[in-house]
């Protein structure tokens, strides 16, 4: 009755090769993964340049070599703090584009070891880390929200820390908690808003008793007099710039009320991988990764109800968080590179699974041969995926070649105006590739370049109140023709970046002040210069 059939054995032993062949090319994969953000010399990533450009205009503030101290002014009290600090760092010993690119790369490898460090938390079920590898080029990273992609692994862990703190609320958990929760703050507001609510949430799962769990809110509590301290120094140093209709307002937008704002059901899944419907083919592949739990047997995590939070708390960010908030754009959206990570928490580890039927059952639930499939499946989905955004990133390379001719064209250290009429790249899906690209003037060459990331609140560069620019956020119009130089007040601006797909008007820059002539045009781009002014 006991004996094992040398069938079983061989068959037993070619899946256990198969799992480990699995496993080895999963870590292979991740480490693969890394070299993504070194195929472009630039990667286009559409905010990428404006926070490169923050980083080396600290960079000169703090050593004294900034041409633009009466411009701008350091604000040290922002949730920005760890993204900066780590590239600040870097930028003394690498310059600034390779600092970024080794931080995101970084953060990445971090995305993925906290996935696999909550899938152990939550006794989740190992067969799905592949879900855990490429949300992190989804939305956020395609648009570059780089102190965003740091704060996403510190806030992963810190839900780590949270649900063991709910399971044994004490002095020291909590005081972990606290800590973990001001050094999340520091990394990014919204990553610590939204791990927070999720760490709170855990309290009711495990204590039971209302003065005991109010005990074990003490650090969420203190955490919200952080908050409110950070909102009263907001206040004080009046840092919310009002904007009218544009895109740095401080009000908020739903987008529920548009003729399609039932859009947020699909792209709930499709900007876990892509930014634009033209990828759509990416979320059928994505939708193969939700199926691949039920097409290996896997089971929901009935009896842990805080297995489920993490995917509760994305789905309601997903369907009641605002658009634009306080001069933030793209609120909810950036918040698809959670959603496979949260989804693959649900599942129960295959032992829990097999020790609630019976004994025998680790064999049927194993590594079956509908089991092992579906991994390779999901294997070859994630090599795919990573391949296309590799072809995208080496062909930018060759797309980027005029831009470089356009800043060997410029002196360093002055200030200049971008003009982005045509946004978009025909290789990346993406409507916003290049609507910041000129700020690399400013990261490179010691310039300043308007539309500037120092007029948005959490920045750690910010204008000085009476030094505030016109230029706002799509201020330029969606035309040439919108142009206006007196309403720019083009006379303080040296250079002029445009990026245009259609001929300029000969008289775009026409003005009664300053003579402004043509000195580079290559393909996409023009780069003017003003010379004399009366």
């Amino acid at each position: 009755m006991n004996a094992v059939s040398p069938s079983l054995t061989a068959s037993g032993s070619s899946a256990g090769f198969g799992t480990r062949l699995i496993r080895l090319l999963f870590f292979c994969t991740v480490a693969l993964a890394g070299t993504l953000f070194w195929i472009a010399p630039r990667p286009p990533l559409a905010d990428l340049p404006q926070h490169a450009a923050q980083v080396a205009l600290l960079h000169d503030l703090l050593t004294g070599t900034s041409p633009w101290s009466d411009l701008v002014r350091v604000n040290y009290f922002t949730p920005y703090l760890l993204g900066y600090g780590l590239a600040l760092a870097l930028s003394f010993v690498m310059p600034v584009l390779a600092a970024l690119k080794l931080c995101m790369m970084l953060a990445f490898y971090a995305f993925v070891a906290a996935g696999l460090a909550l899938r152990k938390e939550f006794r989740a079920d190992a067969r799905l880390d592949w879900l855990y590898v490429l949300g992190f080029f989804g939305y956020a990273y395609q648009y570059g929200f780089y102190t965003f992609l740091l704060a996403v692994p510190v806030g992963l862990f810190f839900l780590i820390l949270a649900r063991r703190f709910a399971q044994a609320p004490t002095r020291a958990g909590g005081l972990a908690v606290l800590v973990a929760g001001v050094f999340l703050f520091f990394s990014h507001g919204l990553m610590f808003l939204f791990c927070c609510a999720l760490g709170a949430a855990f309290i009711p799962c495990f204590v039971k008793g209302f003065a005991r769990m109010l005990r074990a809110a003490l650090p969420y509590a203190l955490l919200g007099v952080l908050t409110l301290t950070y909102l009263a120094y907001v206040k004080h140093s009046a840092l919310v710039i009002p904007a009218g209709s544009t895109q740095a307002s401080a009000g908020t937008m739903w987008d529920w009320s548009g003729s399609f704002g039932w859009h947020r059901v699909y792209n709930f899944l499709l900007y876990t991988v892509a930014t634009e419907m033209k990828d759509w083919y990416f979320m059928l592949g994505a939708m193969f990764m939700l199926a691949a739990p039920w097409l290996m047997g896997a089971k929901l995590n009935r009896q842990d109800p805080s297995a489920l939070l993490p995917m509760l708390g994305a789905v309601l960010i997903w369907f009641a968080a605002p658009s634009d908030a306080m001069g933030i754009a793209a609120l909810y959206q950036r918040f698809a590179i959670i959603l496979l990570t949260a989804y693959a928490l649900m599942f129960r580890a295959e032992a829990v699974h097999a020790k609630e039927i019976n004994e025998s059952a680790p064999r049927r639930t194993g590594a079956t041969p509908r089991t092992l499939l579906t991994q390779v499946l999901l294997m070859i989905f994630c090599w795919s995926y990573l391949s296309v955004l590799a072809v995208r990133e080496h062909r930018v390379a060759v797309e980027d070649a005029p831009f470089e001719t356009l800043l060997d064209a410029t002196e360093p250290g002055q200030r200049a105006l971008s003009l982005i009429y045509a946004p978009e790249s025909p290789i990346i899906d993406s409507l916003w590739t290049y609507h910041t690209y000129p700020l690399w003037y400013q990261a490179d060459r010691q310039g300043f370049v308007d539309f500037n990331f120092a007029f948005f609140l959490p920045q750690i560069v910010r204008f000085r109140p009476d030094r505030i620019p016109p230029a706002r956020p799509s201020a330029e119009g969606s035309a040439p023709q919108d142009f206006s130089w007196h309403k720019f007040e083009g006379r303080m601006y040296r250079y002029f970046f445009v990026r245009h797909t259609a001929p300029l008007p000969p008289q775009m820059f026409a003005n009664d002040e300053c003579q402004v002539v043509l000195i580079k045009q290559v393909p996409d781009w023009s780069l003017f210069e003003r010379r004399a002014c009366r």
